[in-house]
């Protein structure tokens, strides 16, 4: 008997250096850019401002900065992508990630992602590089990524 396929509805997220493979069901809402509200106090580099979103101050984060690289300049067709927050953190129900362009929905079955080796997409918020129909693209490491938000916003 062949194992069972499982199709995961995603997006395909442009950053600055690649994608990023983000599962649909993490995703909130696609919004246009606005620049972030700088939140007072020393605060990381990647940690961009707050959002206003659907009467909510959400934390807005570089992916880039936040995994080792420097805070991208938003393009011209830059958007945020509103995450559903997994840790049950309380105080960070979501949060708001920069891309550098429009995402696209993808379908992907379990067995079209391909881990590589690619060093240059190595870094701290980095789950797994991947390459899924034919493309290069980073699973981000949601955990982290709250969990940095999290110390960086309530220590």
């Amino acid at each position: 008997m062949a194992a069972e396929q499982t199709a995961i509805r995603s997006l395909m997220v442009p950053v600055q250096t690649d994608h990023l493979l983000i599962p649909g069901a993490l995703v909130a809402e696609v919004v246009a850019y606005t620049q972030p509200e700088a939140v007072p106090g020393q605060y990381p580099r990647w940690l961009l401002g707050r959002l206003h979103w659907r009467g909510q101050r959400l934390p807005c984060v570089s992916f880039e900065a936040l995994n080792g690289g420097q805070p991208a300049a938003p393009a011209t067709r830059a958007r945020v992508i509103v995450m559903k927050a997994v840790g049950n953190r309380p105080g960070l129900p979501y949060f708001a990630l920069v891309a550098q362009g429009i995402p696209r929905l993808i379908t992907v079955e379990t067995n079209e992602i391909d881990e590589t080796d690619d060093d240059q997409n190595d870094g701290p918020a980095a789950r797994m590089p991947v390459r899924v129909h034919g493309e290069s693209a980073v699973i981000p490491d949601v955990s982290h990524i709250e969990s940095q938000i999290y110390r960086a916003l309530f220590g």
